[in-house]
């Protein structure tokens, strides 16, 4: 496998990781403040090491001489977005819809399934699917741990034919480390080597699906398929439990303390000239984060630090969109788009 491939896999695998973040943003987002206090900590925990999963992709393309990028239109996800399982990633309200998709997508090979394009919640509101750039790259439908495997045993064979010192040429100073990502779930671990590198890896893959002989990672965290399955079962898990099988503390589940948000939202929907305003300054917010994030991955690490005031900002207007019904929405709320927006 020649390094410029192996440069094109890693970029799919950051746009990857970024692709999960709005769907979950949007779930966390569309719960009201009086309720669901565990269910929202579960998906922000997820987010956060989606972020990491992220930032340890970009490492490892850096690590290889590659420039991770996040903006514009050819990187920026949209959405619905299918991954290379075949999973569609949607924009929905938090439901037991939306929390059997994040099963699947965590973990395709389960038995769950997300609501498909003639289920009520996406009647209309499913249109062209975008595809991930994984998809095209990939050899064939595969899940997200063959993928990241099949990039894993590029990077030895690259290894083994050009010497790892030449395959790993990039400039350690564009490595982020723990110095500027501290939200816990993990650390972003410095890739200079191959064992670094398939390190990096193995751990996106341990923390989403889990390892096959364990529901926890090496840090002792349940694996995101597992956190999720707590909220559809309504119980955490103990130690001692089998997977599939939680039997520890009830999680209180309100499935109607939720905004009810349109499937898939577009700036295009809000007619309303206000709430375009507010879906447009979302977008800007959510493009000047994925601006911030670009940089800190080409040399500018601190702009890492910077990206944290800049998603509580994104929270805020997202929250003034779902708390507002669409006129002649039938009962539908607006709520974050996560388009891609040109103009600063």
């Amino acid at each position: 496998m020649n390094i410029r491939r192996l440069r094109d896999l890693l970029q799919a695998a950051v746009e990857l990781e970024l692709s999960t973040i709005p769907p979950y943003l949007c779930a966390q987002y569309s719960l009201r403040p009086e309720a669901n206090d565990t269910a929202r900590l579960i998906i922000r925990s997820v987010v956060v090491e989606e972020m990491l999963h992220m930032i340890l992709a970009a490492n490892v393309l850096n690590a290889i001489g590659g420039e991770p990028r996040v903006t514009g239109h050819a990187h920026v996800p949209r959405y619905p977005h299918e991954l290379p399982d075949g999973v569609v990633l949607d924009l929905l309200p938090f439901g037991p819809e939306a929390v059997e998709g994040f099963l699947r997508v965590e973990n395709p090979q389960s038995s769950h399934q997300g609501p498909g394009p003639g289920h009520p919640l996406l009647a209309g509101r499913r249109p062209a699917v975008h595809q991930a750039s994984a998809t095209t790259l990939a050899q064939g439908p595969t899940t997200i741990g063959a993928f990241y495997a099949e990039i894993i045993e590029g990077l030895e064979k690259a290894a083994a034919t050009m010497g790892e010192q030449a395959l790993f040429c990039g400039d350690p100073a564009r490595q982020l480390t723990r110095e500027y990502y501290y939200a816990g779930g993990g650390t972003p671990l410095p890739v200079t080597d191959l064992e670094s590198a398939r390190a990096a890896l193995t751990e996106i893959v341990d923390q989403g699906e889990g390892d096959p002989g364990s529901m926890y990672d090496k840090d002792g965290d349940l694996g995101h398929y597992y956190r999720f399955q707590q909220l559809k079962f309504g119980r955490s898990y103990r130690s001692s439990d089998h997977a599939g099988t939680p039997t520890g503390a009830k999680v209180d589940i309100d499935w109607t303390a939720v905004y009810p948000m349109i499937a898939n939202p577009r700036g295009g929907d809000y007619a309303d000239p206000e709430l375009r305003a507010a879906s447009d300054a979302a977008n800007r917010t959510w493009s000047e984060l994925l601006r911030q994030l670009e940089a800190a991955f080409n040399g500018s690490p601190q702009e890492l630090l910077a990206a944290v005031p800049t998603m509580f900002r994104l929270r805020d207007h997202a929250l003034v969109l779902l708390a507002n019904p669409l006129p002649g929405g039938g009962g539908g709320h607006a709520g974050p788009t996560f388009e891609w927006a040109q103009d600063r």
